[in-house]
């Protein structure tokens, strides 16, 4: 004969025996150990690297942006020396410019490569 596999008499509880018996009830209000609260840092890893390459852009437009404004400026600061500066003042006028022009522009690029040293 073929063997079938039978009940086991196992006692069935009921939901008030399960609510009522202390081992089985779990506490709440301890949280359990695999789930830890979400702490939001802020940026993620992926932000800070996009956020450095968006400065690394800006600063490249930037300074084509500066060097062809400074080169017309330039040329206008010349146009102007040489008209309304007499003609013996005008090499002093136009070394004082551009030691102006210099200073200016090594502050600029100072302050930016210490901010993307950060």
């Amino acid at each position: 004969m073929t063997d079938t596999p039978t009940k086991t008499d196992t006692p069935v509880e009921t939901e008030a025996e399960q609510l009522t018996d202390p081992d089985r009830q779990t506490d709440t209000a301890e949280p359990r150990p695999d789930t830890e609260p979400r702490t939001d840092t802020g940026l993620e890893p992926d932000s800070e690297r996009i956020k450095r390459y968006l400065a690394w852009g800006a600063l490249g437009v930037c300074s084509l942006l500066a060097v062809f404004a400074l080169v017309q400026f330039y040329g206008s600061a010349t146009d102007a020396i040489d008209l309304w500066v007499d003609p013996k003042y005008q090499p002093l006028m136009r070394a004082a410019f551009n030691l102006a022009v210099l200073l200016t522009s090594l502050i600029g690029v100072s302050l930016l490569v210490g901010e993307l040293s950060e």
